[in-house]
């Protein structure tokens, strides 16, 4: 079978775009409706989405860079409070020992944000309901 031209394929694409978009229909239907084979909607299918991918990318680059900062002033933010914590000598061991903690996990974010760029990973210590003992003295 030969290649179909550019703008051909082009005009196909749009009318899947569409009978998707705004007729409601579902893959089956759009095949049967402009009689191609599975496997050339699937590629096309495929190529739409590759669009779809590009296009929001580019809307929305502004928005990642902006929460990318966000993300890392917050994580700089929180090892500024906890490093005021453990250089505090009001604070209780308990206090000192957890700021410590919670500043390893910013540095560990920090540097993991900086290598792999923003990911949600959760990773700050949950505060529990009661209070555990912890082994150590208090200065």
């Amino acid at each position: 079978m030969a290649n179909k031209p550019r703008e051909q394929i082009q005009r196909e694409l749009n009318l899947i775009r569409r009978l998707q978009d705004k007729e409601g229909m579902n893959d089956e239907q759009i095949i049967e409706q402009l009689q191609i084979e599975e496997r050339t909607y699937r590629r096309y299918k495929h190529r739409i989405m590759k669009e779809y991918a590009k296009i929001w990318q580019k809307e929305n680059k502004d928005a990642m860079v902006y929460r990318f900062a966000k993300l890392h002033k917050t994580l700089e933010d929180c090892y500024n409070i906890n490093l005021r914590i453990v250089n505090d000598h009001n604070a209780s061991f308990r206090d000192k020992q957890e700021s410590s903690k919670i500043m390893v996990t910013c540095q560990a974010q920090l540097a993991r944000l900086a290598r792999d760029g923003p990911v949600f990973n959760p990773a700050l210590p949950t505060i529990p309901n009661k209070v555990l003992e912890i082994e150590g003295k208090e200065n």
